[in-house]
């Protein structure tokens, strides 16, 4: 096993380091749905977050239930919800790929419980990419590289209790 340093110094013991993986996509190598699984955390700002909104314009998933509908509108304790309720994911489907994606568009907005969750659910992964778990050392990266203002981390803590809670019914 092997300890990497991200770039805000703190270490990942047991992981490679996501800067030397594989995993060097660009957001032009994919339909906006399957970055947030493809791509790194480092080649999305501003426009790439407005063709992700784009692509979940107008949207709907038939039996996706409340919480994906209110993700699809940018409720981020609901997209956390119906990301969570999918982990470990096993298998990427159409409606996993809208839930993270929509999850993926709160997180290019600065929503620091979305880039946990992110993190988390990529993590997780057990689906055949080998490229899942260094995007989400990426995406942890992104979030302990940019300090998180106190009224925003309560926000967050909010939401990511409301999925918990939530799951728990």
């Amino acid at each position: 096993m092997t300890s990497s340093t991200n770039t805000s110094g703190a270490s990942h013991a047991g992981h490679k380091s996501h800067r030397n993986s594989a995993v060097s996509h660009r957001p032009r190598d994919g339909h906006p749905l399957t970055w947030w699984r493809n791509v790194p955390p480092r080649f999305l700002g501003e426009p790439e977050r407005l063709r992700v909104d784009n692509a979940l314009r107008g949207l709907a998933v038939l039996g996706g239930g409340q919480d994906l509908a209110a993700a699809l509108a940018g409720d981020s304790a609901a997209a956390i919800a119906a990301t969570l309720s999918m982990a470990p994911l096993r298998h990427v489907t159409l409606m996993a790929d809208i839930a993270m994606t929509a999850l993926l568009s709160l997180a290019l907005r600065g929503d620091p419980a979305a880039v946990l969750v992110l993190a988390h659910i990529l993590g997780r992964a057990q689906w055949e990419n080998s490229c899942a778990e260094d995007l989400g050392l990426a995406w942890l990266d992104r979030h302990t590289a940019r300090p998180m203002d106190p009224k925003r981390f309560a926000v967050s803590e909010a939401a990511i209790a409301a999925a918990f809670c939530h799951q728990e019914e």
